[in-house]
């Protein structure tokens, strides 16, 4: 009786406490925000801005021209990383009134801010509304992360990429073996984004295998090899959609991955020499 009363006391104090961490949190969110959007005209050029920008002239132009004009596929180094940001900004720019580079900054700061909502959300969906909100706040005070989402048009898109893939993955853990549509939908879109960004985004789909060895150990002890296996074959059968649309986004963001079945492990090769 006792238990049951103090789980009656503590409940709506528990509640209190999770709304207060999501307030804050949402607070956070909406001052990082407005300082990004007051500052972000404030930040000059970084190294490879220019380059980058080219680069993105040339993705256009291949799609302009229906892949007849192909320069982005042997562009610099660059043809070996995706190019979705910089189309982004790129065809932002034509629509907003600000200075090319001031547009890749603001669409810096956007992604940025994307990209401290969507750990939020995976800390709080791991660890509870406490937890989301340390981990908001932990992010949101690294100069790296705050200042590369302005300046660097690779790594930090390439963050927010795989926050979108490891989001999808814990939710597949939970949801295990009858993940919901949109579920699959992230997963897709987190790998698409993530190798389509950077091949070595590929390396989570391999750290994911590893991680859910335990929970298929599991299922092996409670339900049985067979049912296990029956299960396990399930969860592929259904993700099969999700992947097929991340391969699709992979495809347009990094052109160069689909040209030929090789290029994939060709970008992974170069990695792994430069590591």
């Amino acid at each position: 009786m006792s238990s049951i009363t103090t789980s009656a006391i503590d409940t709506p104090a528990r509640r209190s406490v999770e709304r207060t961490c999501d307030d804050l949190a949402v607070m956070v969110l909406g001052v990082v925000a407005l300082v990004a959007g007051l500052t972000f005209r404030d930040y000059g050029l970084g190294w490879d801005d220019y380059t980058h920008a080219e680069y993105a002239d040339l993705l256009l132009r291949m799609y302009g021209s229906g892949f007849k004009d192909t320069g982005a596929l042997s562009f610099a180094n660059l043809y070996m990383y995706g190019g979705g940001f910089d189309m982004a900004a790129a065809l932002l720019h034509k629509v907003i009134p600000l200075e090319l580079f001031e547009t890749r900054r603001l669409l810096g700061a956007g992604v940025g801010v994307i990209g401290l909502a969507l750990t939020w959300r995976l800390g709080r969906r791991v660890g509870g509304p406490l937890a989301g909100l340390a981990t908001l706040l932990l992010l949101a005070l690294c100069p790296i992360f705050y200042g590369h989402m302005f300046m660097n048009p690779k790594d930090a898109p390439f963050a927010v990429a795989m926050v979108v893939l490891m989001l999808g993955l814990v939710r597949l853990a939970e949801e295990y073996p009858s993940p919901s549509p949109r579920t699959i939908l992230i997963v897709g879109f987190g790998a698409g984004l993530a190798i389509g960004c950077r091949i070595l985004g590929g390396l989570a789909l391999v750290y994911a295998i590893v991680g859910f060895v335990p929970l298929l150990l599991e299922e092996v002890r409670t339900q049985g090899r067979r049912e296990a296996a029956h299960r396990f074959a399930h969860v592929i059968y259904v993700l099969l959609p999700g992947l097929v649309f991340g391969y699709l986004v992979m495809g347009l963001i990094w052109p160069w991955s689909i040209m030929q079945p090789d290029h994939p492990f060709e970008a992974l090769t170069l990695f792994f020499a430069l590591l």
